[in-house]
């Protein structure tokens, strides 16, 4: 695939930490255990165990390891293991090079949240500081429709602007517009990543990387120089929903990498919310299947806010204009001010203002022509900021 990789701009920082407080003393053990054949997370978390550290346990043999039990079959890794430790070595050198760290599974600077997890990842690559406090994760779709985008910048931008930590996955569409709104908003946000740390995806989102890590965190489980691949986000996606207290699916068709998180997230015990979409649209078939599975229907951010134990989200201040354009008179002024910062559909916004559809269309056609208003499918009108 067309994997749109760039080296990761966040190098070389003389401000950044000193490497031995970002990396592990016994580092190259935590990266070369994984890099064995048959060493999975299963067998690393039992190695472990059996043997305190990552270091203990690469100074047994094989048969040591059959024999405590850690291990099943004919493992084999000792003609593996010079490869591996080079391998790893390497990896420390591009660590050291950069702004990461290395957070190791048991250290202080590990998500609590994901020790949690079934067989966790035993390491993680991290930009900035996971913040404090509840959190929940907004996802979606990556072929969004501009409602899609505007509920979730809304929705995303209130629960931020609340306190909320928001969560996702950096992708085009849904995830961008989560990690965007939460900037704007003055918020906190953690991206998860499907690649290795110096490989930003997609490409466009390199401005992004610098804004989301001064408050926030980047986090991936893929070393250095892993593209983004098909098969990383799966693996993602259980760690968005891992970093969750619950999980928020803006948008998503029948086979979307959201309605996995929103899986991850009931394996876990977590709350699964959503917001409905237009009925007979491929792109909300997948949310509007969540609802009917029980998911829990948002339409406000204070349905999310009251489940988190907070109130209303305080008053934000617009990003575009608060004004309505001067050329208006008085009736598209008041069909414009009507139409709020939220799409609208005109049936809705007609019965709020007390017009008929008929002469509430005939404003929006002529708010449309003046470039203030943009109609998008099923009749949902959205101011133009």
């Amino acid at each position: 695939m067309n994997t749109e990789g760039i080296p990761n701009p966040i190098t070389g920082d003389p401000s950044a930490p000193a490497a031995t407080e970002r990396i592990p003393a016994d580092a190259e053990y935590w990266l070369a255990l994984t890099r064995l054949p048959g060493v999975g997370r299963g067998t690393f978390l039992r190695l472990v165990g059996a043997y305190q550290s990552p270091m203990a346990a690469w100074a047994r043999t094989d048969e040591e390891w059959r024999e405590a039990g850690c291990t099943r079959g004919k493992l084999e890794t000792a003609g593996q293991r010079a490869t591996a430790l080079a391998w790893a070595k390497g990896q420390l050198d591009k660590l050291a090079r950069s702004q990461w760290s290395l957070r190791v599974y048991g250290g202080e600077e590990y998500p609590p949240m994901l020790s949690t997890l079934h067989h966790p990842p035993p390491f993680l690559f991290m930009l900035g500081t996971i913040p404090p406090g509840p959190s929940i994760a907004v996802v979606g779709s990556r072929q969004s429709t501009e409602y899609g985008l505007q509920v979730t910048r809304q929705l995303a931008g209130d629960l931020a602007a609340a306190g909320i930590v928001i969560v996702s996955g950096f992708a085009r569409g849904i995830d961008t517009a989560a990690h965007m709104a939460t900037l704007e908003a003055g918020g906190r946000t953690v991206a998860v990543w499907g690649s290795g740390p110096d490989v930003v995806y997609p490409r466009e989102n390199a401005k992004l990387v610098d804004r989301v890590a001064e408050t926030g965190a980047i986090v991936t489980e893929f070393p250095f120089g892993t593209p983004p691949e098909p098969q990383n986000f799966p693996v993602r996606n259980r760690l968005i929903a891992g970093l969750s207290s619950g999980v928020l699916v803006t948008q998503a068709q029948s086979r979307s990498g959201a309605l996995l998180t929103a899986q991850h997230a009931l394996e876990q015990g977590k709350d699964v919310y959503a917001v409905p979409g237009e009925i007979g649209r491929p792109q909300f078939v997948g949310v509007n299947e969540l609802i009917k599975s029980g998911a829990r229907i948002v339409t406000d951010a204070a349905d999310i806010l009251a489940d988190f134990g907070l109130g209303r989200a305080p008053r934000r201040t617009a990003t575009g204009p608060v004004l309505p354009p001067p050329s208006l008179n008085p009736v598209e002024k008041r069909v414009w001010e009507g139409l709020g910062g939220s799409p609208c559909h005109l049936d809705r916004l007609a019965v709020s203002l007390k017009m008929t559809a008929q002469e509430c269309a005939a404003v929006l056609v002529a708010l449309e022509l003046k470039g203030v208003v943009k109609q998008s499918a099923g009749k949902m009108f959205t101011r133009v900021l």
